[in-house]
């Protein structure tokens, strides 16, 4: 039996499964407000955030259940009412007098008592005594869960008290079966098991002890929770790996985030493929080549190529590049760059102000690559599964200086001298009774919907063929598109031609925080380089070249398994950064693009070679 296997039937024994194998831990399930007294704002910090367990220390004085950390510490206006009570049971009454969240999320109050548990948890009974209906969960499903640790009375006492109170368990103690019912959760000092700061990684041989323990908690159908821990991130998920049902913290709001974007933020590979192992036969300086493809991973940097190597077991097409180096993406008006600018710089040479399309930063048109190249017999293909009026694909034949302008960039098609022209439909084609689309094709554009409908090459026919008319539509397309693509614009080919193939979608998954579409539509790209590589070693004149307009969402990897394909990032925006991205090349030409270049230098460096 695999280790996947032991850990998931432990996890079924206490009625869940750790995350890391698709699991979701929940704030309202799985979170701890440690110390919750200690907040600015006692209660309230972790409720506003729908923590599903808050702790408070009590010390009995005087008849008065005081909350302090310490005996000295204690204030006569701090009371477990005044704190804790009166504040639960407003909650309650907001939500119409029967439960603490107007969800369906449930609050577990930790009572730490300071001194002698059995008259200070008597104490607590009698106030408690009017209002117990609200923390009686055997009959009331919604009602507030009440367990009992510090110096609590004795596990053979437990009878003695009213069983609304349920007791923290502890390690090495002989429960009988019915004191067990009276257990709520097992809690142990992480330091009982590790010296760990909570970086870098707990040693394997503390993990495995700290491993048993919450296992063997799992075994006896009990939750488990660490206190004493380290409260980084770090701790968080080696936790979650690890199977802990309550997650330990002094920063809710904190713990919230992370847990809140935990999902986005987490991968687990369902599948895994092959890479194209390359030839390298044509990989070097001792000719030039005759054709270019550029593949452009929209909103990817090294972290999302990265992720994606990650779920692949640590390996893609991209990983078997030799030639490798770095461009910058930065405009000509700004430090981080948007895709009109980014994809202008790379189809024009020159850099741009951010929205411009085809454009110069101040205004004038620029010729882009398929301009120049046909008027020394290259043809040129521009392909995306974005829509055909997207910043990327558009820079390679439209000239605006406002990216928006749908109708417009549409236009402009019928002036390129692109031979072939594939992505999804925009109804700015259609607009004014298709009078833009009636222009294209008296340009000499053959127009196709769906690529099954791609005919063969025909020289004195252009082709621009739909293929979805909703980003959702076209995901996958270019995997499908780039052997129709080549074998397209190879035919009848005696100078050569030029192909630009974009994966639009990696910098959506950028924009919404989901490393799911990151490394899934990133995936998708890659089978995209494989196929590129193999053109490339069987048609021995091909230059293959991929980078990115931009990063997108700020995105850190700071944990994975190459076994089994599992990631987790965060992402420090929503926006683009402006990180410099990875520039792979390969096949005759390739030295020409290592090192760290501007995203311009790439198509002034193509034209040169194919001169």
């Amino acid at each position: 039996m695999n280790i996947k296997t032991l850990l998931c039937l432990a996890a079924l024994t206490a009625g869940f499964s750790p995350a890391i194998y698709g699991q979701h831990y929940d704030v309202t399930k799985n979170t701890h407000s440690h110390n919750d007294y200690l907040q600015p704002q006692p209660f309230y910090t972790a409720h506003a955030n729908h923590f599903a367990s808050m702790e408070v220390d009590v010390f009995l004085v005087n008849n008065e259940l005081y909350v302090a950390h310490n005996k000295e510490d204690i204030d006569k206006e701090r009371t477990i009412e005044r704190l804790y009570i009166e504040p639960i049971l407003a909650q309650i009454k907001l939500n119409g007098n029967n439960k603490i969240y107007c969800d369906s999320g449930k609050l577990q109050l930790m009572i730490d008592l300071k001194t002698d548990g059995g008259p200070a948890l008597k104490c607590l009974e009698a106030k408690l005594k009017p209002i117990r209906k609200y923390f009686d969960v055997k009959n009331n499903p919604d009602a507030v869960k009440l367990v009992v640790t510090g110096d609590a009375p004795d596990h053979s006492r437990f009878k003695a008290f009213d069983d609304i109170f349920f007791f923290d368990g502890k390690r090495n103690t002989p429960y009988t079966a019915e004191q067990l019912k009276r257990v709520a959760f097992f809690s142990a000092g992480l330091q009982e098991f590790t010296k760990w700061n909570g970086l870098g990684r707990m040693v394997e041989e503390d993990y495995r002890k700290s491993k048993n323990f919450v296992d063997s908690v799992h075994r006896q159908g009990k939750q488990v929770r660490f206190w004493g821990n380290p409260d980084t991130k770090t701790c968080w998920q080696a936790f979650i790996k690890m199977g802990v049902d309550f997650l330990n913290t002094d920063s809710p709001a904190e713990m919230a985030k992370f847990l809140n974007n935990y999902d986005n933020n987490s991968y687990l590979a369902t599948s895994r493929y092959s890479t194209y192992q390359p030839s390298y036969k044509s990989d070097n300086n001792k000719s030039k080549p005759k054709n270019v493809i550029l593949l452009i991973s929209d909103g990817a940097g090294f972290s999302e190529f990265w992720a994606a190597a990650t779920a692949n077991g640590g390996y893609l097409n991209a990983t078997n590049f030799k030639h490798i180096g770095f461009s910058n993406t930065a405009p000509a008006n700004d430090y981080t760059t948007d895709s009109a600018a980014g994809a202008t710089a790379m189809a024009t040479g020159e850099k741009t102000n951010n929205r411009f399309i085809g454009m110069d930063s101040t205004g004038h048109q620029i010729p882009d690559l398929p301009e120049m190249l046909i008027k020394i017999g290259i043809r040129s293909g521009i392909v995306s599964n974005d829509r055909i009026t997207g910043a990327t694909p558009s820079s390679f034949f439209a000239h605006r200086t406002e990216r928006d302008q749908s109708d417009s960039i549409a236009a402009d098609l019928q002036h390129s001298p692109a031979s072939l022209v594939i992505g999804g439909y925009h109804p700015a084609f259609a607009a004014n009774q298709n009078a833009i689309l009636n222009k294209v094709k008296a340009s000499g554009f053959e127009v196709f919907e769906g690529l099954g409908k791609l005919p063969s090459y025909n020289k004195d026919k252009k082709v621009l063929c739909f293929d979805g008319d909703r980003p959702a539509d076209n995901f996958r397309m270019i995997e499908n598109a780039f052997d129709q693509s080549v074998k397209y614009l190879a035919a009848d080919n005696k100078k050569g031609f030029f192909l630009v193939m974009e994966g639009a979608k990696i910098d959506g998954g950028g924009h919404s925080n989901r490393i799911k579409q990151c490394i899934d539509e990133y995936l998708s790209f890659d089978k995209v380089i494989g196929k590129a590589m193999k053109f490339a070693d069987d048609n021995g004149e091909t230059l293959v070249l991929v980078t990115s307009d931009h990063e997108t969402g700020g995105l850190i990897v700071y944990d994975g398994d190459y076994k089994t394909g599992a990631v987790t990032g965060t992402f420090t925006t929503t926006d683009h950064t402006g990180l410099p991205v990875p520039l792979f090349s390969y096949g005759p030409g390739a030295e020409n693009f290592t090192g760290f270049i501007q995203n311009a230098d790439i198509p002034k460096k193509v034209v040169a070679l194919l001169k």
